[in-house]
C-alpha cells in the first residue's frame, strides 16, 4: 500500500509542476523588462530584448515538466497562427542540458525560437517564477501585460482572441 501511495504522489507531481505556496512574482503588470541575459541552444550567452516592438509571449518551461511538454505543440501552432508582424512567441527552457532541449524541440517539431536559462537566474531573479510552465505576455515596449501560470491550449479561438486583444490594447498605449 505504501508503494501505491508513493506511485500516486509521483504521478500527481508529474502532471503538475506548480508549487503549492506561491510567493509574489518579482515582476508585476505594467513593469518593463527591456532585456534579459540567456543562452542560445548551443550554450552561447546572448541578450534577448523583451521590448522589440511586438507583443511577446514568453513561455518559461522545462523538458522534465509534464504540463510544459503537453502545451508545447499548441504554443507552436499559436506561433504560426498569430501575425508575425505584431506577435512573437519565444520559449525559455530552464533545463541545464542544451542537447536535451534541442532533441525535445526537434522531436515535437517546435519551430518557434527558444533560449535557455540553465541557472534559472532569469526565471528566479527577474520573473520570480512560481510554477512551470509560466507564460509572460509583454507589450511592444517590454512592459508586462499578463502572467499565465500553468499549461494551456494556446491555439484555441478564445486564447487567440485574448492575446490579440492584449496586443491591440498594448499597441495603443505602450508601443
Amino acid at each position: 500500500f505504501l508503494a501505491i501511495g508513493f506511485i500516486a504522489i509521483i504521478l500527481f507531481t508529474a502532471n503538475s509542476c506548480e508549487q503549492s505556496s506561491l510567493p509574489p512574482l518579482k515582476i508585476q503588470p505594467g513593469q518593463a523588462v527591456p532585456e534579459i541575459e540567456v543562452q542560445d541552444l548551443k550554450g552561447n550567452e546572448t541578450s534577448f530584448s523583451l521590448a522589440n516592438g511586438k507583443t511577446l509571449i514568453l513561455n518559461v518551461w522545462a523538458t522534465w515538466c509534464g504540463p510544459c511538454r503537453h502545451e508545447m505543440p499548441s504554443l507552436d501552432r499559436l506561433s504560426r497562427r498569430l501575425d508575425s508582424k505584431n506577435f512573437l512567441v519565444v520559449g525559455l527552457s530552464v533545463d541545464t542540458d542544451d542537447h536535451v532541449v534541442r532533441e525535445f524541440l526537434i522531436e515535437r517539431k517546435v519551430s518557434f525560437s527558444n533560449y535557455m536559462d540553465p541557472t534559472m537566474e532569469v526565471a528566479n531573479q527577474v520573473f520570480g517564477i512560481r510554477a512551470f510552465p509560466s507564460t509572460f505576455v509583454f507589450g511592444p515596449d517590454g512592459r508586462l501585460l499578463e502572467v499565465i501560470e500553468g499549461w494551456r491550449e494556446w491555439d484555441t479561438p478564445n486564447m487567440v482572441d485574448k492575446l490579440t486583444n492584449l496586443g491591440k490594447r498594448a499597441g495603443k498605449t505602450g508601443g
